[in-house]
């Protein structure tokens, strides 16, 4: 009597599923020593024992006309993408019609060199797939393209949100999201008000800003401050008011007041060549009208701004060129030019108090691979960067995160930021 398709690939990976339980077993006193990078597998790959390429090994000895049987009654057990194996193996398949799949995203170098996906024939469809592995607490964001049409991955539930759309996200099992970003109603909340900010100079375009007032805001005086670049999105993507509610709640900061400020002409006021009028109108212009419209604290050791990509840069850039304004900065995966390292020489013309500032900066592992001073990727720029500080002993916070250049990224650390900056006993 002839076995089915799928009993026959069960009976065939017996040998081999009894080889890797024996891998397993000797690498034991090396799990801790977990890859620092994507790794791609192939089913000959006896280093970490993947079962699902161990399937896709076994399926291509099955007689082509079998397969459609055997690869759904494999997704009937696995539905959902990715499948993750022992804590770093990451697999991802597609199947139906279709000539091409193409992976990109953070793993493909930043988005920049797309992954076309392995085939096995299935008589009139295919299963499309790859293997790779990652950290432990890795979390990345991928598309994938269908004959061209760029999609998120149908069989993956979790999207996360960005400026260029939704993308499909893998999360490790280390990774965890931070649950200072869950609403609570049983505590008090602050409010949004918004205000009108014009600048003297008239290259500068006023805009319109949403302001963050903590509860009870008639009881507060002398408020430090927050100004964040890119603060439209800041607020969609990165859930900052309930993580400010949250951290108020828990008495985890003091209370303050947040600027979200956004761009009239993004490239060219954050790094195109409009940095010096739009850090001339925040510091001359917003600042002093925010001051005269609440109870701020007008001291620069009470002010900070922060900013993701060239948005980091323009934070970056101001806090350094403005000591006399601002002292606190923070760039999330931040642009790094050569105007930033002018700046330290301005600093030191001027003799300026080096270590009163506090700046916090991180990056991805999987960040841009371009688009930064001397064509470094954005890892490797973001690292000099902090040798930099380190040699001019300025203090700061360096931390790079398994992670990629997107919203879902610099989102899972705005408490730390807000606690690096604002921490009550800072």
């Amino acid at each position: 009597m002839k076995m089915p398709g799928f009993m026959r690939l069960k009976f065939y990976l017996i040998p081999l599923m009894l080889m890797m339980v024996m891998n397993l077993l000797m690498s034991c006193s090396n799990r801790d020593k977990k890859p620092v990078g994507p790794k791609r597998l192939t089913y000959l790959d006896q280093q970490y024992g993947s079962r699902f390429e161990a399937f896709t090994g076994r399926l291509l000895l099955l007689p082509e006309e079998e397969r459609d049987s055997v690869v759904k009654e494999f997704i009937l057990a696995f539905p959902q993408t990715p499948v993750i194996e022992a804590d770093s193996i990451v697999s991802l398949y597609w199947y139906g019609r279709a000539n091409t799949v193409v992976l990109n995203g953070d793993l493909q170098h930043g988005w920049t060199v797309p992954d076309t996906l392995d085939t096995i024939a299935c008589n009139g469809f295919t299963f499309f797939h790859r293997t790779f592995t990652l950290p432990i607490d890795a979390r990345i964001d991928y598309l994938l393209a269908i004959d061209s049409v760029t999609m998120t991955d149908e069989r993956n539930p979790v999207v996360t949100p960005g400026g260029y759309g939704p993308h499909s996200q893998i999360a490790m099992p280390g990774f965890q999201p931070d649950p200072i970003r869950n609403f609570r109603e049983d505590i008090a909340h602050g409010i949004l008000d918004s205000i009108w900010l014009m600048s003297r100079n008239t290259s500068v375009a006023s805009r319109m800003a949403k302001i963050y007032i903590p509860a009870g805001y008639d009881t507060l005086s002398e408020l430090p401050v927050l100004y964040v670049t890119d603060g439209n999105e800041a607020v969609e993507f990165m859930q900052y008011t309930t993580v400010l509610d949250n951290l108020l709640a828990d008495g985890m900061i003091e209370p303050l007041l947040v600027v979200f400020l956004p761009p009239s002409q993004q490239h060219a006021e954050y790094i195109g060549g409009g940095e010096a009028d739009f850090i001339q109108a925040v510091c001359n212009d917003f600042v002093p009208m925010v001051d005269r419209m609440y109870k701020t604290a007008s001291l620069p050791a009470k002010r900070a701004i922060a900013g993701i990509s060239s948005g980091g840069h323009a934070a970056l850039l101001t806090v350094l060129s403005r000591p006399d304004v601002f002292l606190m900065g923070v760039g999330q995966s931040p642009t790094i030019s050569e105007m930033i390292y002018k700046a330290f020489g301005k600093l030191e013309e001027k003799g300026s108090d080096l270590p009163a500032f506090r700046i916090w900066i991180d990056v991805g592992k999987f960040d841009l691979v371009g688009g930064t001073i001397n064509g470094k990727t954005f890892l490797e720029a973001n690292t000099d960067l902090h040798h930099e500080l380190e040699r001019r002993g300025i203090n700061h916070v360096f931390n790079v995160y398994n992670d990629g250049h997107q919203w879902a990224n610099w989102r899972e650390r705005t408490d730390k930021v807000l606690v690096y900056l604002f921490g009550k006993g800072k």
